[in-house]
């Protein structure tokens, strides 16, 4: 089963069994960490196409170029619980450049191979942080992040 494929069965899942329930949200992620809530209601429908999701609104304007959704109950007053895995890591698979957002300005990033050796680490930067992978052959591999590992596939 394809990435996008798996994605869409995924977010079709779990809208179907939140449109149950009322006053749901979606969350979206931009590539360059802007975050946005929606209502779920307001939804039209969630597109993957081209390595890209768009989020269609009823009305408005679309939300497009997002790395990530997340859907949480609306509540009043309280700030929802944020994922303990805050750090996403696109285009995946890469060519040329890695960009890792959600990670805090000056953290050490370290890019491994699957035996454990640090093949580069840079910095991070604002909202996002971009890495030259090009480089690197086709395969594999492993940014480390603070405590957290993310896989990414080079091609």
């Amino acid at each position: 089963m394809s990435k996008k494929s798996f994605l869409t069965v995924a977010v079709l899942l779990i809208a179907g069994q939140l449109l149950t329930a009322q006053e749901w949200r979606i969350i979206t992620l931009s590539a360059d960490g802007a975050e946005a809530t929606y209502a779920l209601t307001e939804v039209q429908k969630i597109v993957f196409e081209n390595d890209a999701m768009t989020v269609n609104m009823k009305s408005g304007s679309d939300a497009t170029g997002i790395s990530s959704v997340s859907f949480v109950p609306a509540q009043v007053g309280v700030e929802p619980l944020k994922s303990e895995s805050s750090v996403f890591v696109f285009p995946n698979p890469v060519k040329t450049n890695l960009t890792v957002a959600g990670v805090d300005k000056n953290v050490r990033i370290n890019l491994l191979d699957l035996k454990g050796a640090v093949l580069q680490s840079v910095i991070s930067q604002d909202n996002s942080t971009d890495i030259d992978v090009s480089s690197l052959q086709q395969g594999l591999y492993l940014l480390q992040v603070g405590k957290q590992t993310v896989k990414f596939i080079k091609q």
